[in-house]
């Protein structure tokens, strides 16, 4: 009696598309996973952004009278924190990394700055990243905006921040905190 040894082409072929399968699951599964870590990487920043902001009022009587990209890293040049104007399809054309309010913020955050992800959300042909911070002369108040990547919920952040607004396009979502006048 003579015996077979080994798989049929149908057997090899059912793994090969089960292992397909499973590695597509895991791969979908990653990306989500690291997405929202970055997300939250840039919702912690803010936070410690948005309590030194009420820190530096309490001492000094008034937010910083600065404008610009909170935390430091921004791959320039095609990538954009925030900004308020500008005329882009989305939220404005980006704004240069402001050291002045990193300076003024650092000693009420420990004598470090923290970092927002800098994870690239699209939208339109413009990249945003991490978080911008701006101050209203008029009314003397500070917007704290940041950049999540897809169709987030923006989270509360503190007492002294007004609810969220939240605005989203293609694949960011812009969540925004109003500062009142102190």
């Amino acid at each position: 009696m003579r015996y077979k040894y080994g798989f049929t082409i149908v057997e090899l072929l059912i793994v090969i598309v089960v292992i397909g399968v499973l590695a597509a699951i895991t791969v979908v599964a990653y990306n989500g996973t690291q997405t929202k870590a970055n997300n939250t990487q840039t919702i912690d920043a803010v936070k410690q952004f948005i309590k030194a902001y009420s820190l530096y009022a309490a001492d000094n009587g008034d937010y910083p009278q600065v404008t610009g990209c909170l935390g430091e890293g921004y791959p320039a040049p095609n990538h954009y924190c925030l900004s308020q104007s500008g005329t882009s399809t989305c939220w404005g054309t980006g704004s240069a990394n402001s050291l002045a309010i990193n300076t003024a913020l650092k000693p009420y955050m420990n004598g470090k700055v923290p970092s927002p992800s800098m994870q690239g959300a699209a939208c339109g042909s413009t990249t945003y990243v991490g978080a911008y911070g701006y101050y209203n002369p008029t009314n003397k108040t500070v917007t704290v905006y940041m950049i999540l990547r897809g169709d987030q919920t923006c989270p509360p952040m503190s007492p002294n921040a007004s609810s969220p607004g939240r605005v989203s396009a293609d694949d960011a979502t812009r969540c925004y905190y109003i500062l009142a006048a102190v």
